[in-house]
């Protein structure tokens, strides 16, 4: 089974965190003129900690969609090792940022889950 550095797993609680005190001043104000203004104030702080974390995706709402889906995964059960392990398998994201997208996820659209991320 797939299990994160522990570097990736404080990257995980960091992003979590981070993610949701991100405000509308310096590099997220930068990155914010670039996100679609049918985003939600959610859908927004995601894309632009994302984008400081380099992970950019084709279209704000495939990033979005994509941490929908990561939550979905945790309803229905999907462990974070698992969930990792098929982000490492299915794009070519480092741990680093597989284990960052799924904080961030977390941390945005289903904090119910935080107690899934590893500590």
């Amino acid at each position: 089974m797939f299990t994160l550095s522990t570097a990736a797993r404080t990257t995980v609680i960091a992003a979590s965190i981070g993610l949701s005190a991100l405000g509308g001043v310096g590099a997220a104000a930068v990155a914010h003129a670039a996100v679609s203004s049918t985003l939600s104030a959610d859908d927004s702080r995601f894309i632009e900690g994302m984008a400081e974390q380099g992970i950019v995706f084709d279209t704000p709402d495939q990033g979005v969609g994509l941490a929908h889906d990561i939550c979905g995964e945790f309803a229905r059960g999907t462990s974070f090792d698992t969930i990792a392990a098929e982000g490492i398998h299915q794009t070519d994201l480092t741990p680093y940022q597989v284990g960052y997208l799924i904080g961030g996820s977390v941390g945005v659209y289903c904090p119910q889950y935080h107690d899934e991320l590893p500590a």
